[in-house]
């Protein structure tokens, strides 16, 4: 079975110097391409590293919802619900980086909004999204979006911009705007804590076979509470999604490498 994660995070400190070993793991459980997302100057410049360095490993760079509006924040300990700390930094001259090195990424994210961790910043997350967007759109690249309780927020607006090629991330909205994004023609992620999550299984019940693609957030969203998430798991993905769908792992492994072929240009 070969098989695609369209969303990781290898530079994360939880793999603690062990992501030779995570990828390793990848390829052998037969991973073709693992894309690995910066949220902020240091992790795309991270991410950006482990592409050169791992024949198997692509990049895109975001701007998280919550870094991208750090720096105008008057609270110099912002850190977000994983205590990641959350560096400041000019978004403007971040989005130039991503353009001077447009050639180096398949993607834009993870960009979008998020409403939870710093309530009252809703528009300055807005003015941010669009601009990611709008050089998305520049660039021609697909973008990879967060929207957690933003859901509608995001879908209005990447309506309101005319985005086409979009994949929404780890997407907790409800069946209306799941229905939603299919109708705009976007693919919808499936992690691999579909396992242990209802909300997943329903988003793989009401969501064409040609929406959909794997993820895992990996080091985040464990098929197994309380473990460290790799790539690797993206099998229990396509062996629960074929359950759902009452077809074969090899047919449902087939049309989501597709799937992420087409939309990442790979």
């Amino acid at each position: 079975m070969e098989f695609i994660d369209c969303h990781t995070h290898l530079d994360s400190e939880r793999y603690d110097g062990g992501v030779d070993e995570v990828v390793e793991r990848a390829r052998k459980a037969g991973a073709v391409v693992i894309i690995t997302s910066g949220v902020n100057p240091s992790t795309n410049r991270k991410v950006l590293e482990l592409s050169r360095k791992y024949d198997i490993v692509k990049c895109s760079f975001g701007l998280y919802p919550v870094d991208s509006i750090a720096s105008q924040i008057t609270d110099d300990k912002i850190t977000d619900d994983v205590l990641r700390y959350i560096e400041k930094f000019d978004v403007d001259l971040e989005l130039k980086w991503i353009e001077d090195n447009v050639d180096s990424c398949v993607a834009i994210g993870e960009i979008g909004l998020d409403y939870k961790i710093i309530p009252g910043t809703e528009e300055l997350q807005k003015v941010v999204f669009v601009k990611a967007l709008r050089l998305a759109k520049k660039l021609d690249k697909p973008v990879v979006i967060h929207s957690r309780k933003a859901e509608e927020d995001a879908i209005e607006i990447m309506e309101e911009e005319g985005m086409k090629n979009v994949m929404m991330h780890c997407f907790s909205g409800k069946k209306r705007l799941v229905r939603r994004c299919v109708e705009n023609g976007w693919f919808l992620s499936v992690p691999a804590v579909i396992t242990r999550l209802d909300h997943f299984k329903m988003l793989v019940e009401i969501t064409p076979l040609e929406n959909l693609v794997t993820e895992t957030d990996a080091p985040y969203l464990s098929p197994v509470a309380g473990t460290i998430n790799e790539s690797s798991n993206i099998p229990i993905t396509i062996k629960e999604i074929a359950r759902i769908k009452g077809l074969s792992e090899e047919e449902v492994a087939g049309v989501m490498f597709n799937n992420a072929k087409g939309l990442f240009g790979l």
